[in-house]
């Protein structure tokens, strides 16, 4: 596969077009969704698991809780996967089973609990709780501290307003405060610049996670797609 050495120039355009470019969108519509994403996979998937993998042991007269568990977990595998593919520009393998449910349902419940991708799968979904969280407060502080310093010169003679600057310990650890129009306008070119570290930084972290995504989808089980013949 032919690849193409970053020179500086080309890595410049792309850090200065990130906000005008529309996969920055995407990618950021993917980073906002992992939040709500990674708490309905731990809101289904735990008290599931808890009760399902609790049967496990009486799997032949009480198994199917536990089998339910497991199909979830690939479930949102599989939905985690197609929000991926939907989003970010990466080639995302479709690991399925090795059996499906014309060879009977033994045989498929034994590929099932006997794939390692299955509890892939589940782990890989339940982590994306903590991804989640940790994106959320990614994408929360990022855009406020971009919005708050942009907005100064329209802010910081507002009543309510409180532009204060804490200084670093080596300048005496005093704060400094923003009070007059040239120091806004100085804080909000400062925002501006700021605007393009942190969109650059989302589509990195969108990166990032997108090729976790790729790498998991080698051997975490998903769904078989939908075909005629199964419809």
């Amino acid at each position: 596969m032919r690849t193409t050495t970053p020179t500086p120039r080309s890595v410049a355009t792309a850090f200065l077009t990130a906000p005008i470019r529309f996969q920055t969108y995407k990618n950021l519509a993917y980073l906002a969704l992992q939040f709500p994403l990674g708490m309905a996979y731990f809101v289904l998937l735990v008290p599931a698991l808890a009760f399902g993998l609790g049967t496990l042991p009486l799997l032949v007269l009480f198994g199917l809780p536990a089998i339910g568990a497991l199909l979830l977990g690939v479930g949102t595998m599989t939905v985690d996967r197609a929000v991926t593919g939907l989003l970010i520009p990466v080639e995302l393998e479709r690991h399925t089973a090795s059996a499906s449910l014309d060879d009977g349902v033994l045989t498929y419940t034994k590929d099932l609990l006997l794939d390692p991708g299955t509890y892939l799968s589940i782990v890989f979904v339940l982590a994306k709780f903590v991804v989640g969280v940790a994106t959320f407060v990614v994408l929360t502080v990022s855009s406020t501290l971009v919005a708050v310093t942009v907005t100064a010169p329209l802010l910081y003679d507002h009543p309510t307003a409180n532009y204060t600057i804490p200084l670093p310990s080596w300048l005496n650890g005093t704060t400094y405060v923003v009070d007059t129009l040239p120091e806004a306008l100085a804080l909000a070119a400062l925002g501006v610049a700021g605007l393009f570290v942190t969109v650059n930084l989302w589509n990195a972290l969108a990166w990032v996670l997108g090729r976790a995504t790729e790498l998991v989808c080698r051997y975490a089980r998903v769904l078989a797609p939908m075909t005629p013949d199964h419809a």
